[in-house]
């Protein structure tokens, strides 16, 4: 009898310190403390909204549509970004652009990336990983040419880990020392010995603007680049919508991105076209400049990328934007835009 008299006062007065407590707390904190409960409830709501609103797309037109976005934070995050602007592809960088040597890739962090695209249901056929700057495996100076190979081997076994598949980079530069012929034979020895050391990944060369001494401004030179590798399963190419027409290819034209693509079928074969970058420009056709500018606020103009996202033979693929973006006008408004050109099928 004691001890039941002993339980029940206990238990009262543990409900009375309850009881206490939240009417201490006052009806601002337990409003806050609902708010922030519901908050978080419509968060996910909005998530599957985004989720659900990007599949129809995927679904209705076949394209996947997004943008390079930044994984400060947590490389992680970078689905975050995606997922926000409404986008269904998105590159990113896998590590700091500013040394040849970065830390190793947490095994912690990359697991919560694999985890956060399996979540958000992104295919790594649509996650194309941007290659660093600092890299120019086509380089006639030893010391960096060797850097540049050393680097490739880290960043796409950074990708196997991260759970990818694709590798997009810029093929490189003679510098003007060599010639166009010895700057291929270089890359395609660098691409060569990263497929040696290292599984699955396929290397993604993109074109150029034919900026300088740069290798990749024709389609015929990254076709010699292909030539030249010994696994032509693991390459591929991204075409540069800006680089392709400073390069010379008048996207602008009527028919004009019909006539691109036919020509690099012809050149290089469309069964190695991997991925798109979506940009204007803010040079003239064939300035050879890299200078890309939002959609439709350029040179190429908004015609030539209604016929891109209306384009069969890019179905599929990721199409992604590297436009600097204004106020109002930032990625999520361009992809928008984007997809309210596609001709639904």
């Amino acid at each position: 009898m004691l001890l039941m008299l002993a339980t029940l006062a206990g238990h009262s007065s543990r409900q009375q310190r309850r009881l206490s407590r939240e009417s201490s707390m006052g009806p601002k904190k337990r409003d806050a403390r609902k708010r922030k409960t519901e908050d978080a409830l419509g968060e996910e709501g909005e998530c599957e909204e985004r989720r659900d609103s990007r599949k129809k797309k995927q679904r209705e037109n076949k394209k996947y549509i997004g943008a390079h976005v930044g994984i400060q934070g947590g490389i992680w995050k970078a689905v975050h970004s995606c997922t926000e602007m409404g986008g269904s592809s998105f590159a990113l960088f896998l590590g700091s652009q500013r040394s040849w040597k970065r830390p190793a890739l947490d095994h912690t962090a990359a697991a919560k990336f694999r985890e956060q695209c399996s979540l958000h249901e992104f295919d790594p056929a649509h996650i194309l990983p941007h290659g660093s700057y600092l890299m120019n495996c086509g380089s006639p100076k030893e010391d960096v040419f060797e850097k540049s190979q050393a680097l490739l081997v880290d960043e796409l076994s950074r990708c196997s880990l991260l759970g990818l598949n694709l590798y997009n980079f810029h093929p490189g530069s003679s510098l003007g020392s060599i010639t166009t012929e010895q700057c291929i034979d270089k890359i395609a020895g660098a691409i060569n010995h990263a497929h040696q050391q290292t599984p699955a990944v396929v290397t993604v060369l993109e074109n150029m603007s034919g900026q300088g001494s740069t290798v990749g401004g024709k389609f015929s030179e990254l076709k010699s680049i292909i030539d030249r590798v010994g696994d032509k399963t693991r390459v591929g190419v991204c075409l540069d919508t800006c680089h392709a027409f400073a390069a010379g290819y008048d996207l602008a034209a009527e028919g004009g991105v019909k006539a691109m693509l036919d020509e690099f079928d012809l050149q290089v074969g469309l069964h190695y076209l991997k991925a798109i970058h979506l940009n204007d420009s803010k040079g003239k056709l064939g300035c050879h400049l890299d200078r890309h500018e939002d959609i439709g606020k350029g040179h190429i103009g908004i015609s030539a990328f209604r016929d891109i996202v209306n384009e069969p033979r890019l179905d599929n693929i990721p199409l992604i934007l590297e436009t600097p973006g204004r106020p109002g006008f930032e990625y999520a408004e361009q992809i928008e835009l984007l997809y309210s050109l596609c001709e639904k099928n």
